[in-house]
């Protein structure tokens, strides 16, 4: 997980509609599926997750300064879903 806790409202949030995540791994993998979880409406303050991602890609890199990756797979959250979705590798 890339945060501290799963209490509503402690989150590792980004700035604006768009970011970026690198994650470095110890040894190389072959992924097969990627997960995403968020607060469901129902624990949010607000009573919405607009915060919640939408469209998201997945890259492979060789290394944290590869400017380019293979693209894994491009995904959409779906708020109304469970809070925990999984996605296949599509490549």
């Amino acid at each position: 997980s890339v945060q501290p806790d799963m209490y509503p409202g402690n989150c590792w949030a980004f700035k604006g509609s768009q970011g970026y995540l690198v994650v470095r791994l110890s040894m190389k993998i072959y992924p097969t599926a990627f997960t995403l979880e968020h607060i469901p409406k129902t624990l949010s303050p607000t009573g919405s997750i607009t915060s919640a991602p939408r469209n998201f890609s997945v890259y492979g890199l060789d290394d944290e300064y590869q400017e380019e990756g293979k693209l894994l797979g491009e995904y959409v959250y779906d708020q109304e879903g469970e809070p925990l979705q999984m996605f296949p590798v599509m490549v």
